[in-house]
C-alpha cells in the first residue's frame, strides 16, 4: 500500500472518528435535556401528589368537622359554667371579708370576734366552697387539658410533612386517630382497643395518623348502629402490626379488587372522594410497609398494617 492510501485511510478513520465523537456529544446533550425533562416532571408530580394528599386530608377533616367542635365544645361548656360558679364562690368571699372588717371595725372584743367569725364562716359556706373550689379547678384542668390534645391531634392529622423521618410511637398515632373520631364513634359504635408493647420506628407521624383515622372512620362507617369496632397493635417477628376489624356488612369479592384504586368508592355521591384507601395504601409504602384486607359479605372486615421496625 502506497503511502497516498495510508493517508487517505488515516484521513478516513479520523473524519468517522471525529463524526463519531459528534454524535456521542449530541446524544449526550439529549441525554442530559431528557433528563433535566424528568427530573421537573417528577418534581411537579410530587408536587401534585403532595396536594392530592393534602386535599383529601382537608376533605376528611370537613367530614370530621361537626364532630370535632362538639368534642371541643363539650369541655368549654363544663369550663365556661366552673368559672361561672367560681366567680361566684369569688363574691361569696368578698362578703366575708366585708362583714369581717365591718365586725373588726366596731372594736369589739376578741370573743366577740370569734363569734362573728365563725357564723361569717357558717353563712357564706365557706367550707363548702373550698371543698368544692378544688373539684372544679381539677375538672376545669381535665377539660383543658382535653382541648389541648384535641387541637394536638388536629395539627398532627392536617400538617404536611416533607422532611426527614423522625421517631414515631405508632400507638400514639391511633390514639390520635382515636380522640379525633370520638365523637362519631362513641354513638354509633363499640369500640375495643388493646396497645401492644411497640419500639418506636422512623416515619412520618402526620401520615400514619391519616392512614389511622381512615381505616377506623371506615370502620365505623361499615358497621350497623351499636356495631363493634376492634383495634390491635402488636409487634410480630420484626413488623408491627394493627389491625382495624369490624362487625360490618363486610366487602364483596369485585369491591375486593378495587379497594386501593384511586377515586374508587362505594359511598353515595358526596360522601366520599375514593381517595383515603389509595393515599393510606401509597403511606404505608413510603414507610416500607404494606396493607392488606380479609372480608366476607355479612361477615365484617379487617385491615392491617404491616410497619418494618428496622427501614
Amino acid at each position: 500500500m502506497s503511502e497516498t492510501d495510508y493517508e487517505t485511510a488515516y484521513l478516513r478513520e479520523k473524519q468517522l472518528r471525529k463524526q463519531a465523537e459528534q454524535l456521542l456529544e449530541d446524544r449526550s446533550r439529549e441525554l442530559f435535556l431528557a433528563n433535566e425533562q424528568l427530573k421537573e416532571v417528577n418534581s411537579n408530580l410530587q408536587e401534585q401528589q403532595q396536594i392530592v394528599v393534602q386535599s383529601e386530608k382537608m376533605a376528611s377533616l370537613g367530614v370530621l368537622a361537626a364532630g370535632v367542635a362538639h368534642e371541643i365544645n363539650n369541655p368549654l361548656g363544663y369550663i365556661y359554667s366552673n368559672f361561672s360558679s367560681l366567680v361566684e364562690g369569688l363574691q361569696d368571699i368578698q362578703r366575708l371579708l366585708n362583714y369581717m372588717d365591718g365586725v373588726i371595725a366596731k372594736g369589739e372584743t376578741a370573743e366577740s370576734l370569734r363569734d362573728g367569725w365563725r357564723n361569717a364562716l357558717l353563712q357564706f359556706d365557706i367550707a363548702y366552697l373550698l371543698s368544692d373550689y378544688q373539684s372544679l379547678a381539677l375538672e376545669t384542668i381535665e377539660g383543658l387539658e382535653r382541648v389541648k390534645q384535641i387541637v394536638a391531634d388536629l395539627k398532627s392529622f392536617i400538617r404536611q410533612e416533607d422532611g426527614e423521618k423522625a421517631p414515631v410511637d405508632v400507638n400514639d398515632c391511633l390514639r390520635g386517630a382515636l380522640n379525633i373520631l370520638n365523637n362519631q364513634t362513641k354513638y354509633h359504635a363499640q369500640v375495643e382497643v388493646d396497645y401492644g408493647e411497640l419500639p418506636v420506628i422512623q416515619g412520618y407521624f402526620g401520615k400514619l395518623n391519616q392512614v389511622f383515622t381512615n381505616l377506623i372512620a371506615n370502620a365505623n362507617q361499615a358497621v350497623p348502629e351499636n356495631g363493634l369496632i376492634r383495634i390491635s397493635s402488636r409487634l410480630v417477628d420484626g413488623w408491627i402490626e394493627v389491625a382495624v376489624s369490624d362487625n360490618g356488612y363486610g366487602i364483596s369479592e369485585e369491591h375486593m379488587r378495587h379497594l386501593f384504586t384511586p377515586f374508587f368508592t362505594t359511598k353515595p355521591v358526596g360522601e366520599g372522594t375514593g381517595l383515603g384507601l389509595s393515599i393510606s395504601h401509597g403511606m404505608v409504602q413510603e414507610h416500607g410497609g404494606e396493607i392488606s384486607v380479609k372480608s366476607k359479605p355479612g361477615e365484617g372486615a379487617t385491615f392491617t398494617v404491616r410497619l418494618p421496625v428496622k427501614a
